[in-house]
């Protein structure tokens, strides 16, 4: 912005000094005025307007550049794809994405929700923050796998659930602890058994999300 101001100004002080001396020139040299049909003193006036564009221009509307309209339109269409995703799909620079998603953000045309170590993209005002939550979670395949089945089965073991995941009990338990902590699971033991369902209260909202998502096909 300091950089934009200060060529404003630069471009300003350019074309009043060229104005000046196009009119002593013009007053030195009458045949120049009517050679070219201006009068030397509305030289300034019209001059004025072009650096005025020059400022204005850079102030165009954030959808104004195709790019931005092609990222804006497929985050919409993929909701919760992180930056690395963004790039490798539209096959972008880093640069480049970085620029076009931080000028969205800052118009307010898209969210940001951070999942770890990920940065993920919504359409602002698309999702609540409960569906952002989920649908970040379901972008990670386990934790998916592990959703699913819950939506389907109500009340799982943890032995179970890790057989049917392929996956060990350490992993199954570090899976759950995040799910957990999200407050999208709750656990209940029997005995030396543990057992985890879904918080109810959220259960709704999962299965609109993994519909929406499941229909979309989805990118991670």
């Amino acid at each position: 912005m300091k950089l934009n101001r200060a060529l404003f100004v630069f471009l300003l002080a350019t074309v009043i000094v060229s104005s000046f001396s196009a009119i002593v020139y013009a007053h030195r040299n009458k045949p120049f005025s009517v050679t070219f049909g201006i009068d030397q003193h509305n030289l300034l006036v019209i001059s004025i307007p072009f650096v005025l564009t020059v400022e204005h221009n850079d102030r165009l509307p954030p959808l104004n550049q195709s790019t931005r309209t092609y990222i804006c339109s497929f985050i919409k269409n993929n909701p919760g794809i992180h930056f690395r995703g963004i790039c490798n799909s539209l096959n972008i620079s880093i640069g480049v994405a970085q620029y076009h998603l931080g000028l969205l953000t800052k118009a307010g045309l898209l969210s940001i929700f951070r999942d770890g170590r990920y940065k993920r993209y919504f359409k602002s005002n698309r999702f609540t923050k409960r569906e952002m939550t989920i649908i970040s979670l379901l972008r990670h395949q386990t934790a998916k796998g592990i959703l699913s089945i819950l939506l389907e089965r109500k009340y799982v073991s943890h032995n179970e659930l890790a057989s049917e995941l392929s996956i060990s009990s350490q992993a199954l338990t570090w899976q759950i602890s995040r799910l957990e902590r999200a407050g999208i699971i709750q656990r209940a033991k029997d005995k030396m058994k543990t057992a985890y369902f879904l918080n109810e209260a959220k259960a709704l909202a999962m299965r609109r999300c993994i519909n929406f998502l499941d229909a979309r096909a989805y990118k991670k």
